[in-house]
């Protein structure tokens, strides 16, 4: 009796990583008092018109900082000297590290293979998206929020 081998079938899905790991990255961007969000060409249909938080995907083995630095290039073409770590937030079962940092650059272009739309917004406007249903994955305005609190304790 003859048993073939086949070649185990490569999964589209990433493998898993490690517990207390980081999947994705986002950054809340602020310029003159006001908060850059996206459209993201995502797969699901239902986000496709939802605003997010710039930032993608953390590669096998890299530093979540170093990620964000390289989507907001790739993405946005924004470099950022100084980032702030808000803390971790889930989605979707996935832990996303979020970020702050002010920029004096105005962001007037991005890269339409990864993004439909950019917008700047107040801090009341992002509540009034998170009020509306119309935030991707319901934790920017928490972030937003706490990149303020951040600046704040700064400046005391």
């Amino acid at each position: 009796m003859r048993i073939s081998q086949t070649a185990p079938q490569r999964s589209r899905k990433p493998a898993p990583r490690a517990e207390g790991s980081v999947e994705r990255v986002r950054c809340v961007l602020m310029r003159d008092e006001r908060y850059l969000l996206a459209k993201h060409n995502a797969r699901r249909r239902e986000n496709r018109s939802r605003w997010a938080l710039v930032g993608g995907r953390v590669r096998d083995r890299e530093d979540p900082q170093d990620c964000l630095r390289r989507e907001l290039i790739e993405e946005i073409d924004c470099r950022v000297s100084h980032l702030i770590e808000l803390g971790d937030w889930q989605h979707r079962e996935e832990t996303h590290r979020i970020f702050g940092a002010e920029i004096m650059q105005d962001i007037k272009t991005f890269d339409t293979n990864e993004l439909s739309a950019i917008a700047w917004f107040t801090l009341a406007e992002v509540a009034q998206l998170a009020s509306a249903g119309r935030l991707r994955t319901g934790f920017e305005f928490a972030a937003i929020a706490a990149f303020e609190r951040q600046r704040a304790s700064g400046r005391e």
